[in-house]
């Protein structure tokens, strides 16, 4: 009766539908993995004893280190965005170029980790991993970019939008409305 409850109870098909999906998996991850980040620090700055902190310290590492290696593939979906952002021919150019741009950044973040993925958990060292990683952390920041870029332009247009509408009107009163959602 009470595991029926539990097992059938919409929470629990909520959460196998979330974590069934690879994002739902590292948003998980990421916040257990974060949450560890913390509670270390926080038993560091509480000058808390080291093996109170060490298993904490090892979550998050080993954590970190999973999901590294569900990223393994991922590139291919960013790649395949990238093109589907240059054929898009209706798209304004600047957002158009900035899709690409921070799709690329991704895929190519995403390409040099798989690099490092044999070297970070330990089945093969190697000595160019750090030099794989150091470019990877630059398309990363390169695909950040390009999305501020389009964050900016956005807000930009949106501004302009909102100057010519004439609040006056009935219309124009909607459309600001519109615009500020």
């Amino acid at each position: 009766m009470v595991a029926d409850a539990l097992v059938y109870h919409p929470a629990v098909a909520h959460y196998l539908k979330y974590v069934a999906t690879t994002v739902g998996r590292d948003k998980l991850l990421r916040t257990l993995q974060y949450f560890a980040r913390f509670y270390a620090w926080y038993l560091l700055r509480t000058n808390q004893p080291k093996t109170a902190i060490v298993p904490w310290e090892t979550m998050k590492k080993q954590f970190g280190m999973v999901r590294k290696v569900l990223r393994v593939g991922k590139n291919v979906e960013h790649f395949k965005a990238a093109a589907a952002a240059v054929d898009a021919k209706t798209m304004d150019p600047v957002l158009r170029y900035a899709a690409v741009g921070r799709q690329l950044g991704y895929a190519g973040y995403l390409t040099l980790d798989i690099a490092t993925v044999l070297d970070a958990t330990g089945i093969k060292k190697s000595p160019s991993a750090k030099k794989f990683q150091t470019e990877a952390y630059r398309f990363w920041a390169m695909g950040l970019a390009c999305s501020v870029v389009a964050q900016a332009y956005t807000l930009w247009q949106l501004r302009q939008r909102e100057a010519r509408v004439d609040r006056k009107e009935g219309e124009g009163v909607v459309e600001s409305k519109r615009i500020a959602m």
